[in-house]
């Protein structure tokens, strides 16, 4: 029995609250399912012989069977274990307050004592923590607040009038929740038990204690008379003036319905002062904001589309759902209480942060999918509230890079990988790569899975820190390529020894070194050959290998002989599959095998001589000469990396520059641009191709001079390109600081997960979203920044490169 059914204290109302629980232990799974079955008929059985009459509009009793916290089950009666567990793990304050009047009252009695009994530690904390702190707080808050709500001069309601039975009751029990952990004798389930058993601990002083008692007898003597002589489930004095002198003159009061009804409002008041002070006496705190009693106290707090609207939210009722949930563990083992009091603590910066984005509501709907896929959001509120900035960045991933997220949602687990990307001050190195892919790999069946876990830990870590702005654009290339770059080499070193165990070890054909072991490089091209990559950049590559020769079998074993030609030629289709093939963690990387010199149905590796002499020979066309201007071997032997680069320089210096050659690149710049949208920042008009190819168009104009310009970055080439005199200072400067421009912002579209990921968004809250994650101050701005970027760039590569031409029509 709970409320007044359970401290013994019933009036003539009708309802009965209770909770209903039935025994299993010692039982299996099924027969608990049966004894759940037996329980539940057991109690419609009761609830029908109670509830139903011969008069159906006066039923003997009305029964209110009490749920679990946080539970959306409807059964009305519950197993012991369930409801210990439920209400330890999930039960607020203000269930705690309820359980302290319950009591076994029907049913095997020994079974409900022993349940109360197991209770008691959670219902009476023997140390208040921080979060029963705030819940006891709440409570305080929820007693004033409905005090000053209510209408002190109203239908004089001796039960929910300012200093009504209600506040009496909630006052007492308030005390009880605040010191029956030290106190047992404060731990009875009558009012007035309860109010002798504060004054005894020392909580109440005897004229406080005589206020609460004398108030208590004289409250419950009017609600008895009004029931009596009104109705049943009436608490407010009655109009009817006879009834009004009846009720006086049964209490012992002079006759007179206007001068009793303002004694009793005196009264209520007086009662309400009493309280108030015990209220105000018995801790000090600064009001909350609204928001924190609302994750508190959602029933008690004040209007909810108030109160979330001032943050910007379109759809306060799923916000107030959403908070609620973000508020909750969802691992059995995690506490929620904890959980919801570090949430309080950041609660409104963590709304000001949300309501400073494009979308709030989205936002929030981001942050709790996110928050939910990662577990432990106890762990995340008290990192917010010790490191700030770590909340801003997250609010920003939610709101603004749904790529990050998606990392985070689709990858459980990855929260320990989400707090280093907040608390690390620098990008991972390649060590630190290596050093992680050993622990991931480590007793692994197979190694793979920790490729792709590492990609997106590694991604998420330079992610965080690309939206922080904590790095140069051209430093989170340079990550991204080392991710790239090693987990290419991890799938090329794996299948090579593959193919080593089939066919035997790959060795140079006739000449000076024939028998030694032919070695193997990759080239990385464009974007990854300049160290430039985004986070969904393909990965370009050409695979060179020594020269012509066979395998060579180890001996006593049954590997098949192969030419050179035909194992290379695997071993890049092997890596192909292994990097492209779409697996439940996603894809590593798309990859294209660029640079055949035959066309797409060309070898898709080459000896190295046979490389060269497709460009010696004249028969390389004008573009793979620019696609050089990029290469860079990323993975192979040192020795073999270093003959690739210069047979690359050679290439470049001696290759003669054509007059024609700047209309030629110019005209193919051109043919590139059909299609792109005038908002397009790479391949539209002033794009980042624009820059690429003009700087490139330098670097063959210039190679033979001067041969240091022939790097593969595009930012170094600026460099050198200005340094030997070949590039006005002015030019370089600008032209590098325009192509970080567009590449951030290329950075941030990848991050946002838009459709067109080179075009600036046409939606207004696409693009709104785009300038938050850029650090724009609007998007305005960002667009016109863009437009007049672009047009720039245009300009330029046209006069350097001394092209008078216009686009045909």
């Amino acid at each position: 029995g709970l409320g007044r059914l359970g401290g013994g204290e019933l009036d003539y109302q009708i309802d009965l609250p209770i909770l209903a629980i039935f025994d299993t232990q010692g039982v299996g799974e099924s027969a608990h399912r049966g004894a759940h079955e037996y329980a539940e008929r057991v109690i419609k059985i009761l609830h029908r012989l109670l509830t139903v009459d011969d008069q159906p509009q006066t039923p003997l009793y009305r029964l209110h069977f009490a749920g679990l916290p946080e539970s959306q089950s409807p059964t009305s009666i519950h197993s012991v274990d369930d409801a210990l567990l439920g209400l330890d793990s999930y039960g607020r304050t203000w269930h705690r307050q309820e359980m302290l009047k319950a009591r076994s009252v029907a049913g095997d009695r020994e079974l409900g004592q022993t349940a109360l009994e197991a209770l008691q530690s959670w219902i009476f904390r023997r140390y208040l923590y921080r979060a029963d702190e705030t819940g006891i707080k709440a409570l305080r808050r929820r007693i004033l607040r409905r005090g000053v709500a209510a209408d002190p001069h109203g239908s004089g309601d001796v039960m929910n009038s300012r200093g009504g039975l209600l506040d009496l009751e909630s006052v007492v029990q308030f005390l009880q929740l605040l010191v029956g952990g030290d106190q047992p004798k404060v731990r009875r389930t009558a009012t007035l038990e309860a109010i002798a058993g504060l004054e005894q601990a020392g909580v109440l002083t005897v004229p406080e204690r005589t206020l609460l008692e004398e108030n208590y007898l004289w409250l419950r003597q009017v609600q008895h008379r009004i029931q009596v002589l009104a109705s049943p489930t009436q608490s407010t004095l009655p109009t009817d003036e006879l009834v009004l002198a009846q009720l006086a003159f049964s209490l012992g009061e002079p006759a007179g319905g206007d001068p009793f009804v303002a004694r009793v409002r005196s009264r209520l008041e007086y009662v309400w002062e009493g309280v108030s002070r015990l209220l105000e006496a018995s801790f000090t705190e600064e009001s909350p904001p609204p928001v924190v009693d609302l994750l508190l106290d959602p029933d008690s707090a004040s209007d909810t589309a108030q109160v979330l609207s001032a943050y910007g939210f379109a759809r306060p009722a799923a916000a107030a759902a959403n908070l609620a949930a973000l508020a909750q563990e969802r691992v059995p083992f995690l506490s929620t209480r904890r959980c919801r009091h570090f949430l309080t603590l950041i609660v409104e910066r963590l709304l000001q942060a949300i309501g400073s984005t494009p979308d709030p509501d989205a936002t929030l709907d981001n942050l709790l999918r996110v928050s939910d896929s990662l577990g432990g959001k106890g762990v995340l509120w008290e990192l917010f509230r010790l490191h700030p900035p770590s909340l801003l960045l997250y609010v920003r991933v939610c709101a603004a890079s749904p790529y990050l997220s998606e990392v985070l949602t689709t990858h459980p687990g990855m929260i320990d990988d989400l707090v280093d990307s907040l608390q690390h001050d620098r990008l991972p190195t390649r060590s630190e790569l290596e050093r992680h892919f050993l622990e991931l790999s480590r007793g692994a069946a197979d190694p793979s899975r920790a490729l792709y876990d590492l990609k997106h830990a590694s991604h998420l870590r330079i992610g965080v820190r690309d939206i922080l702005g904590q790095d140069s654009i051209d430093a989170t290339h340079r990550a991204l390529s080392d991710v790239a770059e090693f987990c290419l080499a991890q799938v090329a070193e794996r299948e090579l020894a593959r193919l080593g165990e089939k066919h035997g070890t790959p060795t140079i054909g006739p000449g000076p070194f024939e028998g030694q072991t032919c070695q193997v490089a990759i080239l990385g091209l464009g974007k990854l050959g300049g160290r430039e990559p985004n986070y969904h950049s393909n990965l370009e590559i050409a695979v060179l290998y020594e020269s012509e020769g066979t395998t060579q079998p180890a001996p006593r074993t049954r590997q098949q002989r192969t030419t050179n030609s035909h194992f290379f030629t695997q071993l890049v289709q092997r890596i192909l599959k292994e990097l492209t093939q779409l697996t439940p963690q996603g894809r590593l990387y798309a990859v294209d095998v660029a640079l055949r010199p035959i066309g797409v149905g060309g070898a898709m590796a080459l000896p190295l001589a046979d490389f060269a002499n497709h460009f010696l020979a004249g028969a390389a066309p004008l573009w793979q000469w620019q696609v050089l201007c990029k290469a860079r071997p990323v993975f192979g032997e040192a020795p073999f990396r270093q003959a690739i680069e210069n047979v690359r320089h050679e290439l470049l210096t001696t290759r003669p520059w054509n007059e024609t050659d700047a209309a030629e690149i110019y005209r193919q710049r051109l043919e590139s641009q059909r299609g792109a949208s005038e908002l397009n920042l790479k391949r539209g008009r002033g794009g980042t191709l624009d820059i690429e190819c003009l700087v490139q168009a330098l670097q063959l104009r210039h190679a033979a001079a001067s041969p240091r310009v022939l790097v593969a970055s595009t930012q170094d080439a600026l460099r050198e390109l200005a340094a030997a005199g070949h590039l006005a200072h002015d030019d370089a400067q600008y032209l590098a600081e325009s192509y970080r421009l567009l590449r951030r912002i290329e950075s941030g579209l990848r991050l946002l997960n838009t459709p067109a990921r080179h075009d600036l968004p046409a939606d207004p809250l696409e693009l709104a979203k785009l300038a938050l994650l850029l650090g724009q101050p609007s998007a305005d701005t960002l667009r016109d920044r863009s437009i007049m970027t672009l047009s720039e760039n245009r300009r330029r590569m046209e006069r350097i490169l001394g092209i008078d031409l216009q686009p045909p029509e």
